[in-house]
């Protein structure tokens, strides 16, 4: 029940963090949907559809790429079964018996787009692809892609394997930040697997014509252009016939790196996609801070410290993607921070917050902490003690007197029960007296 809690919540973060689309620019794309995102800070910075299901193609090897290296080691050994070697589409021709380490089906899967590949991770993982595809599901969920349902590690056709452009570079954001997957996807050189005693040595390059096709076959902007990009860093093709022509891309550009998103292009149209929408996002767009870490924005009182007032700082730094051309004087900050706090204070401990808006919108918000740790003061802890024992002697005596009380109640009650039956007693007998002389004596 936790480790659902813990899914949904990191998923709703994720979702809720990363999904303001500024203004409403204008883009010519052929690819049906669309996005363009800041990589660092996951700011929506171009949207053309972005929610609606797709079939996302070999882009979903993505997704397969972070499981094996969460949960493998590079130099592992996959030993190929009988039906893998049977995987349709592209492939490596993996061959029963064969054995080869994770790190080059890595390879083969990110470059060659091998779907016996993303089979073989799979069935190491998990042992079936359906359960390897749920695994995948729970990931997907934990990283804020909530419109994907993936039932293969491969992308191969299927009605129920569906994502978004949306959720697509989520995913890809969070892959990108694995130095290896990096490395794999960023790679143009030839690709090289030695043979293995079953199959021959294999020979291959990455897909992604971004990072090394310096033909002039692409007409922008009036020049014919190569779709090799100068700024590229990734990240996965993918084609079905139902899925047309897919493109996840990564750029970077003076310590910026937006990634890019096009699902269902065609082959002529593909790579001019994707390079508007990276030209747009390196070019019209810059990461700013708002705030930094350890900032200090105020102070409040502190009460039984060893000082009289505690700095509030920063928890954590402000990173916003804005246009480029944004107006600064629209920028407000509002701080709140508590009027008074009660010593002892450790340094980090929450005493307010501080909110960034631009024209009324909020762009960033995050907690205020104590900047630096406040010990009790001696006087104020001598008080506190001679306080409390006070009190406590207070308490006793009141203790006492409620008991007291309560004896010299007793007492009173029993002494007037005690006269009242001697007086009930003196009248009984003086009653029978007189009948005793009335009747008996005369």
């Amino acid at each position: 029940m936790k480790k659902i809690v813990f899914i949904v919540l990191s998923a709703v973060m994720v979702l809720f963090s990363a999904t303001y689309v500024y203004g409403d620019v204008s883009i010519d794309l052929v690819g049906e949907t669309a996005v363009l995102i800041d990589g660092a800070t996951g700011e929506v910075l171009y949207d053309k559809d972005m929610h609606r299901q797709m079939y996302p193609a070999s882009t979903t090897k993505v997704m397969t790429a972070i499981l094996a290296l969460e949960n493998c080691e590079l130099n592992e050994i996959v030993t190929i079964d009988a039906e893998t070697p049977f995987t349709e589409g592209s492939r490596i021709y993996l061959l029963e018996g064969e054995q080869i380490t994770v790190e080059q089906l890595l390879y083969a899967l990110l470059l060659e787009s091998a779907n016996d590949a993303a089979v073989a991770l799979a069935k190491h993982i998990s042992g079936d692809v359906e359960k390897f595809a749920a695994l995948m599901n729970e990931k997907a969920i934990q990283l804020g892609a909530m419109n994907t349902n993936f039932v293969n590690p491969n992308g191969l056709p299927n009605e129920k394997h569906v994502t978004t452009a949306y959720d697509l570079a989520m995913i890809a954001r969070y892959a990108m930040k694995n130095q290896k997957f990096r490395e794999i996807v960023s790679t143009s050189d030839v690709y090289h697997i030695p043979a293995t005693g079953i199959q021959d040595d294999r020979y291959f390059r990455i897909g992604n014509r971004l990072l090394w096709d310096t033909k002039k076959t692409l007409l922008y902007n009036g020049n014919y252009i190569a779709p090799k990009y100068e700024y590229a860093t990734g990240v996965k093709t993918g084609y079905t016939v139902a899925a047309g022509s897919c493109l996840i891309a990564s750029a970077k550009k003076d310590g910026r790196e937006v990634i890019s998103v096009v699902l269902k292009s065609d082959p002529n149209n593909l790579y001019l996609d994707s390079i508007k929408l990276l030209d747009h996002g390196l070019n019209d767009y810059k990461n700013i801070t708002l705030v930094k870490k350890g900032e200090i924005k105020g102070d409040t009182a502190i009460k039984g410290g060893e000082t009289d007032a505690l700095e509030a700082a920063v928890s954590q730094d402000i990173i916003k993607t804005v246009p480029s051309d944004y107006d600064e004087a629209l920028i407000e900050t509002k701080v709140d921070i508590s009027e008074e706090v009660t010593a002892p204070v450790i340094a980090g401990d929450i005493i307010g917050n501080i909110s960034i808006y631009y024209n009324g919108i909020l762009w960033g918000q995050t907690n205020l902490v104590a900047a630096q740790n406040v010990d009790e003061s001696m006087i104020a802890a001598a008080v506190i003690k001679t306080g409390n024992f006070f009190s406590s002697l207070k308490t006793a005596f009141i203790i006492v007197v409620i008991l007291a009380i309560g004896y010299m109640v007793f007492v009173i009650s029993s002494n007037i029960n005690r006269k009242k039956r001697r007086r009930i007693r003196k009248e009984k007998y003086k009653l029978d007296s007189d009948y005793f002389y009335r009747n008996i004596l005369k």
